[in-house]
């Protein structure tokens, strides 16, 4: 086995021991430069002291400050009292008890038996010191004890020196093969340049395999290699242990860690390269560079002529990559490693490097590694099972949170666990903060600053496209921002929906909670209904405050609900609908409390009562959600001019408004399960509108005639508004038609919206299921509808295919199912690729699928023969 020695705590890597007269111009001279070259750190006696000067404490001084003694065993060695001397100290040094120095004798043209019997030139040596000890006889009796003393101990030190395992020369190897020989045997008993890596590794290996596959690429494409992920989730964990393993295999090899917090220093750039550069040259002093254009040049210049391996640690802007790599050109066979949380990085070269993306741990990884740090041991211990379950889960994965929180518990008792636990929900670890908040703190422009903590505040888990929508008008830049965001690992889009890691939400909100930490009401948003609802008792708004957010039934604890299936349907009750009701006495606020936030954007004010006049509301709002609205009809005097997002869902308004109202900035209306509303308003007045929801208006039985000329209108939904009987003639520019669960409006032959479909419309989804539809409630032909890629007809009273379907040019999923009179299934459109027509009982025949791609799902059709083709 290889042993290894680390060199913390010694001056030197490498004490030299050779015969000056034999191999100082020569052998020694290459060997001592080729160390020097490959940043080992070597003392050769004329290097540091006056060897006519040195005493003995001076040498054993120099070689025990040294982790290693090469030996290099000349002709001529033994005649020097002075090399034996040095032998006879380092074995000494070697033997001594909880020594860790390393001997490598170097036998130059020299045999090794010579040496450890002193035969060869090393008994013609001895020989001259025995005529000695015969002289002393005559002369000093003493002295030859002590001549022969020496004589002995130099004799055993050289035996044990020669039976060590060296490196032999002889005259047939070439001397510069046999010195790199040296060398990297030298690497590899030195740790001198390894990083401190902790031993509680979990769910790393599978990193290190993929890497150091990379590694093993000796294409010019695979040199960079970005490693991303957001902060503390073993980025620079990972990038240690692949630089530990490997870096003996590089002419240079250079960790720069910390780089993002070393560049805010003054002249923190400057630092880095000088380090950079004094490691690639392996300079005895740090060079000098004067400016960091100077510096580019310089390590440019280095980084061409040695083959490196150089991780960056912590890039977080393009201009550290500028001062670090320069124009990157490499050594062929070099290779750089940089971690970074800002994936943009990766459009920041002059090629195409690889990437890697570190993500969380699994909750099995987490709970091993949070279990090593809080119990030394793989698993939780009784009786903290349950509490460990949910700190693991409140880190989210993140192995930094898993062993901050693993060591703060350890050996504490429960109720300590139990403490910090509910501690967390409120306000999160401050060393888990300090680090997550290094990539808010990065962004260089305050509206991304807002964006994010609009999202972490409010917005977390809501569709892109809404957020979009919405914050634009709240003079922000939420495509480039939410795209600035992801690359700096702040959030995710997953599903069309901005997701957040738990904790990078957690710590969005601590920058709020530190704004003013005592007084809520100078917070800029307040997203803790409790935190809301004091703030409004207490009348403790202030101007500063620009989102606000309350639901009443996180106070009361009171949310009962069910949800809308096709059985209730029908039922007229709150609760059948899915509308949260509130039980017990409720709480009137004064308007006024909200008066004084005037800068407020973003107002939810759930199951909420107010007195007083609405016009003192706020007349910078945005969004306004106010689930359970409980006034009739909205007063005129609301201040809706600057309105883009209005949800009144579960309100008792059975008008919107009175008469005409123009609100010009409305994106977004959604009056869903208000089961009192009986038209709706007057379209006119909304020449913006593109989302307008209605689902579940069970009273609704009239869409204003004016919803034609809605022309940013895209998204209708009036699904399960089962008092509708038509509707109206639709925009050109509709994408999506939800109108499934309309129960009656085929009971009065074609339905208007169905058959005046504009020859420009842009409709790609359409779902009019359970919507009492007959074969005469469709029209003759769909042809024009270009753009419909889905279509559900399901539970309607249809006989066959209608027409107007077979004509529909684009088509790719037709939904069928539960079809009860439906009987054969003919002329599908070429184009479908999923056909469903599940539970249709009645339906004996498919024909004919000229597709043969398409897949069918025909579950309980029991009268189905055949499906030709």
């Amino acid at each position: 086995m290889t042993t290894t020695t680390t060199t913390s705590g010694f001056s030197y890597d490498v004490f030299l021991s050779f015969r000056s007269e034999d191999t100082r111009n020569t052998f020694t001279d290459y060997l001592y430069a080729a160390l020097k070259q490959a940043g080992i750190r070597t003392f050769r006696d004329n290097d540091a002291m006056d060897r006519g000067k040195l005493l003995d404490p001076e040498l054993k001084k120099a070689i025990r400050e040294s982790a290693i003694s090469i030996i290099v065993f000349s002709r001529n060695y033994a005649s020097s009292k002075w090399c034996l001397d040095e032998v006879l100290t380092i074995i000494e040094e070697q033997e001594r008890l909880f020594s860790k120095h390393e001997v490598v004798p170097v036998f130059y043209h020299v045999d090794p038996n010579d040496v450890r019997n002193q035969t060869g030139s090393f008994k013609e040596a001895f020989d001259k010191y025995d005529d000695m000890i015969e002289v002393a006889e005559t002369t000093d009796s003493q002295k030859k004890i002590e001549w022969l003393e020496k004589v002995e101990a130099w004799r055993v030190s050289l035996k044990k020196a020669g039976n060590l395992t060296g490196m032999v020369l002889d005259n047939d190897r070439p001397e510069a093969e046999f010195i790199t020989k040296i060398i990297n045997i030298i690497r590899k008993k030195l740790n001198y340049n390894l990083l401190y890596v902790d031993d509680k590794l979990v769910g790393i290996q599978s990193h290190v395999d993929r890497i150091e596959s990379w590694l093993q690429d000796p294409s010019p494409e695979a040199t960079i290699l970005v490693i991303h992920g957001m902060g503390g989730i073993g980025k620079t964990t990972l990038s240690k242990c692949i630089y530990n393993s490997n870096c003996k295999e590089y002419d240079v090899s250079c960790f720069l860690a910390n780089i993002h917090e070393t560049s805010n220093h003054h002249n923190g750039l400057l630092r880095l390269q000088t380090q950079l550069l004094s490691t690639i040259l392996r300079s005895e002093k740090e060079e000098v560079i004067w400016n960091l254009d100077e510096g580019i040049m310089k390590v440019a210049n280095a980084l061409c002529n040695k083959k490196v391996l150089l991780v960056l640690d912590d890039i977080t802007t393009s201009q550290q990559l500028l001062a670090l790599l320069g124009p990157q050109q490499f050594y062929p066979g070099s290779k750089v490693i940089i971690t970074t949380r800002h994936k943009w990085l990766l459009s920041a070269f002059n090629g195409h490097p690889r990437a890697h993306t570190v993500r969380k741990l699994g909750f099995e990884a987490s709970n091993h590694l949070f279990s090593m740090y809080a119990f030394h041991r793989d698993h939780p211990i009784e009786p903290y099972i349950v509490q460990t379950e949910h700190v693991v889960e409140h880190c989210g994965g993140l192995p930094l949170a898993l062993k901050v929180m693993g060591s703060l518990l350890n050996g504490k008792t429960i109720d300590v666990w139990k403490d910090v636990t509910r501690k967390l929900e409120a306000i999160p670890n401050s060393k888990i903060q300090k680090l997550l908040q290094i990539s808010y703190d990065t962004l260089e422009d305050t509206e991304d600053k807002d964006l994010f903590l609009h999202v972490a505040c409010f917005f977390v888990g809501k569709d892109k496209e809404f957020i979009v929508k919405l914050l634009a008008e709240c003079d922000l830049y939420p495509e480039d921002g939410i795209q600035n965001l992801k690359d700096r690992c702040l959030l995710s889009i997953e599903d069309g929906r901005v997701m957040m890691h738990q904790l990078v939400k957690k710590m969005g909100q601590e920058v709020v909670r530190q704004e003013s930490p005592k007084d809520l009401g100078k917070r800029s948003r307040l997203w803790n209904h409790q935190d809301s609802y004091n703030v409004l008792r207490e009348n403790e708004g202030t101007r500063k405050v620009e989102g606000f957010l309350l639901d009443m039934r996180r106070i009361r604890g009171i949310n009962s609900t069910s949800i809308v299936t096709k059985d209730n349907i029908r039922k007229h009750s709150f609760e059948d609908f899915g509308v949260p009701t509130i039980h017990g006495n409720k709480e009137n606020f004064k308007v006024e409390a909200i008066e004084k936030m005037k800068n407020l954007m973003l107002l939810q004010l759930d199951y909420a009562t107010f007195s007083g006049s609405y016009k003192k509301l706020p007349k910078k709002l945005r969004w306004l959600r106010w689930h359970g609205f409980s006034l009739k009809i909205i007063p005129s005097d609301v201040p809706l001019q600057k309105l883009v997002v209005l949800d009144l869902r579960y309100s008792k308004l059975k008008e919107v408004w009175d008469g005409f109202k123009v609100v010009g900035s409305l994106k977004i209306l959604n009056l869903s399960y208000s089961l009192k509303l009986i038209k709706t308003p007057d379209f006119g007045g909304l020449p913006s509108l593109e989302s307008l929801l209605l689902k579940g208006c069970i009273s609704l039985t009239q869409v204003s005639e004016s919803i034609r000329y809605l022309e940013r209108l895209t998204l209708l939904n009036i699904s399960g508004c089962i008092s509708l009987t038509d509707v109206p003639c639709l925009p050109t520019f509709l994408v999506s038609l939800k109108m499934n669960g309309c129960s009656n409006l085929g009971g009065f032959g074609k339905v208007k919206c169905l058959d005046s479909f504009s020859p420009s419309t842009l409709l790609r989804y359409m779902n009019v299921s359970g919507c009492n539809l007959f074969d005469n409630s469709f029209p003759e032909d769909w042809s024009n509808l270009f753009s419909l890629k889905y279509l559900n007809i399901s539970r309607n009273h249809i006989t066959s295919l209608p027409g107007c379907v077979k004509s529909l040019p684009s088509l790719e999923k037709l939904y069928a199912s539960e079809c009860s009179h439906l009987r054969s299934v003919q002329d599908v459109p070429t184009s479908v690729t999923l056909l469903n027509i599940i539970d249709t009982v009645s339906l004996e025949m498919v024909q004919p699928i000229e597709n043969l791609d398409v897949t069918i799902f025909a579950v309980n059709c029991e009268k189905l023969r055949a499906v030709e083709g």
